[in-house]
């Protein structure tokens, strides 16, 4: 006697010697469903599993392709509407460069070797200020500004050193320093803005925007970029 199923196409029998089924594209299984299908589904399930497996080590091996990762600070995170060297003009000074005052301040006299050197160069900032870095370590820069026409040096509160740690090559500026991370220091002659990409005096990291205002430095914006800590 022979039990037919739903599916017209399949037949199976009960005894030991007909009991296989003939299934629609050739296959044969003991149960209803046929035997192609069956293979597909389980097919389907295993490429759905592995992409629950893999995908996110595929998206973090993403992230780390160009030899960064999710803590980069990268041109992208700088808005479209950031602050801008031209709208801080500054007059140029053409002058003769004063002899600088290193005894004033206590920081002047702790580097005097590096600001005297650098009280000879030409004017760099803020029209007829000279902004002076050396290094203080891996990704550390040490900040004063000489002020070319006076001799004054001012140590900047807040700003007197940038730890540029994690900061994407493209923002190092052209010519200057990857190694302690002078690059990550953004000024111009013409201009009377700042920008420290990074942490100045290891405060909050991100990009700041300073405007150098009656001798000192006001902070015009700030766009953090925080390290995310992952647990092992």
């Amino acid at each position: 006697m022979v039990s037919h199923y739903k599916n017209p196409g399949i037949k199976c029998g009960r005894s030991r010697k007909e009991r296989g089924c003939e299934c629609p594209g050739g296959g044969s299984r003991s149960g209803g469903w046929p035997r192609s299908q069956f293979g597909k589904t389980m097919l389907r399930i295993t490429i759905l599993v592995m992409l629950l497996l893999f995908t996110p080590q595929v998206l973090m091996a993403d992230d780390i392709a160009d030899g960064y990762d999710e803590n980069t600070i990268r041109p992208s995170d700088i808005p479209a509407d950031a602050p801008r060297f031209e709208d801080y003009p500054a007059k140029l000074y053409t002058g003769r460069n004063a002899v600088p005052d290193l005894k004033s301040h206590p920081r002047s006299r702790m580097y005097r070797t590096r600001l005297k050197e650098w009280s000879r160069e030409k004017p760099n900032f803020a029209g007829r200020f000279i902004l002076a870095t050396w290094g203080c370590g891996t990704d550390c820069t040490q900040i004063a500004i000489i002020d070319a026409k006076t001799g004054r040096i001012f140590h900047p509160p807040g700003a007197t050193s940038n730890s540029a740690v994690n900061v994407h090559d493209a923002l190092f500026q052209p010519g200057k320093s990857i190694w302690y991370g002078s690059g990550a220091i953004w000024y111009r002659l013409d201009s009377r803005l700042l920008v420290l990409i990074g942490g100045p005096e290891d405060s909050e990291r991100g990009i700041w925007y300073f405007l150098w205002e009656k001798d000192r430095l006001v902070k015009l914006r700030f766009i953090p970029k925080p390290f995310h800590w992952k647990n092992p």
